[in-house]
């Protein structure tokens, strides 16, 4: 988790409204994949990940610093992909207060067969997305 940590600080101040979220991608030891948010309208951090790790994601372990996002925007839902590509286990540092999420993207995952683990390194991701979980929370 430390290693999506340092990703999406790669992010931090270029993503728009979106948060800066890191992801790495494990299989058999190895970082087979990693991605950051993009800038608004861009790819979402998972997708970026996936896309590096091809078909090594299939029967790894994703890790994120926020939950997946589970809704259409201007970019379809993570979780959906996340679940598509394989992924056996998401370990996520915390869940998205978002209400277009908020448990939605770790509902969808469980369904499909994909362990899932929450709450790794949650005070430091808070502060790194504070700016996005104050909005998200204070509108």
């Amino acid at each position: 988790m430390f290693e999506a940590i340092l990703e999406g600080r790669l992010a931090q101040g270029r993503t728009g409204e979106n948060p800066p979220v890191g992801v790495i991608i494990v299989k058999d030891g190895e970082i087979v994949g990693r991605g950051h948010t993009s800038m608004q309208g861009g790819s979402h951090a998972e997708i970026n990940a996936l896309r590096q790790a091809g078909k090594k994601a299939e029967g790894a372990t994703l890790y994120s610093t926020l939950e997946p996002c589970a809704h259409d925007g201007l970019t379809p839902p993570c979780c959906e992909a996340v679940s598509k590509a394989g992924i056996k286990r998401v370990v996520i540092g915390i869940k998205d207060p978002n209400e277009k999420v908020n448990g939605e993207g770790i509902n969808h995952l469980i369904q499909h067969e994909v362990v899932v683990e929450a709450g790794l390194f949650e005070n430091k991701i808070q502060e790194d997305l504070n700016n996005y979980l104050k909005r998200i929370t204070e509108s």
